[in-house]
């Protein structure tokens, strides 16, 4: 029977003082084990720089795949726990060795740094655009109306999806990433899936049929070494890339502009010193992180870490969020510091399953801050801070809205 928890990892409140509970967990409990978010199911959460870098470099031992670690019951048990979702789930990150080298291959090409970076004036026009429509106006929701169209317009078009979907892909998004617990909650994820899926299987027959320069098509008619996608790895592929194309960098930008205001001095230095921006971007991937957790692994054997037996089969998640405000790694880490030269943060991960489009969130965080700054000097947040309210997804740190005005 599942124990009580001793950290609360869910709340609104917990949301307020996210960083305040992460420095205990790290000073009590560097390896902790309690339930997850539904009460039952027990996790361990590992809060400690070293012990994190060490899960995320070691993809035998604990492993995203439940296959590679659970007993055959096990996974007939866990698989009745949770809908049915091959169609959203057979993406790369869901795979282990060979297979997720597989996948990854066919998708690395569109996000070399080179590839990016032929996307930064067309990044550069959708930011001034956005800015654009509201300048006049002297206020927005930052997130509703710059964090969130920008990089959604970015993975759209690179897609060859119309980008008028948007507000779709919003809806959908947000059921998949936000935990469904109650039968309601799963009846709104099966609902959204299954339109997410009507609306990509209609699309594909159009790029079948009328080929465009987009990643679709070329998912469509690839072939790596005699190999292609199966229906479903081309439907979680392509759910992948919308999801995690936009999600971590409207996350990023949010938390981004918050730090920025809340630090002025830090937010001089950029305005007087612009060309310091991309070191500063990784300052602040370190400070707020938009991917607070990794996804759950599984251990596929007895593991110790950090003074604790992790068993076979039972699952990990790694506090990112935790990990990169750890004082044995980062000195005086509470603080947002651009002159902080050691900036090697785990925001991004690291090891196999190190995100490919760290780049991309890169370029679109250098390009929205940068103009930000530049078009709308005196910006200020417009809403009290008491007021700040964070989505609850636990995956991703994740501001609901950030009224600014200028």
């Amino acid at each position: 029977m599942a124990t009580a928890r001793k950290y609360d990892l869910y709340s609104d409140r917990f949301r307020a003082e996210t960083y305040a509970t992460f420095a205990r967990m790290r000073e009590e409990d560097g390896v902790f084990c309690q339930p997850g978010i539904d009460g039952e199911t027990m996790l361990w959460f590992v809060t400690r720089h070293d012990d994190a870098v060490a899960v995320l470099l070691d993809d035998e031992r604990f492993v995203r795949d439940p296959t590679l670690a659970l007993t055959p019951e096990e996974l007939v048990a866990f698989r009745n726990e949770m809908p049915e979702r091959a169609f959203i789930d057979s993406h790369m990150l869901n795979k282990d060795g060979a297979d997720h080298r597989r996948l990854r291959r066919l998708v690395t090409k569109a996000f070399t740094p080179r590839m990016v970076d032929q996307l930064r004036p067309r990044i550069q026009e959708i930011a001034d655009g956005l800015i654009d429509a509201v300048e006049s106006r002297g206020e927005m929701d930052l997130v509703d109306e710059f964090a969130f169209p920008l990089p959604i317009t970015v993975i759209a078009e690179l897609l060859g999806i119309p980008v008028a979907d948007r507000d779709r892909f919003r809806r959908w998004t947000n059921a998949i990433i936000t935990p469904a617990l109650t039968p309601e909650e799963l009846a709104l994820f099966g609902e959204a899936a299954d339109e997410f899926v009507t609306y990509l299987r209609e699309l594909f027959e159009r790029r079948r049929s009328t080929p465009g320069a987009d990643l679709i098509s070329a998912f469509l008619q690839v072939e790596e070494g005699g190999d292609t996608l199966s229906e479903e790895e081309l439907f979680s592929m392509v759910v992948l890339l919308i999801i995690a194309g936009h999600e971590t960098t409207v996350s990023l930008i949010g938390n981004a502009v918050l730090a920025l205001l809340q630090h002025p001095d830090q937010r001089q230095t950029l305005e007087s010193e612009p060309a310091r921006m991309s070191h500063a971007i990784e300052e602040l991937l370190r400070y707020d992180g938009p991917v607070e957790r990794t996804l759950l692994r599984w251990a596929a054997a007895d593991v110790e870490l950090g003074g604790q037996l992790i068993r076979r089969g039972e699952g990990v998640i790694v506090i990112l969020g935790s990990a990169d405000r750890d004082p044995s790694r980062f000195p005086d880490p509470d603080t947002l510091d651009f002159a902080r030269e050691d900036v090697k943060h785990l925001a991004f991960g690291r090891g196999s399953h190190y995100c490919l489009g760290a780049p991309l969130a890169r370029l679109e965080a250098e390009v929205a801050l940068t103009t930000l700054l530049r078009r709308l000097p005196g910006l200020q947040l417009a809403m009290p801070v008491e007021e700040l309210r964070w989505r609850p997804v636990p995956l991703f740190r994740s501001l609901a809205s950030l009224q600014v005005a200028w």
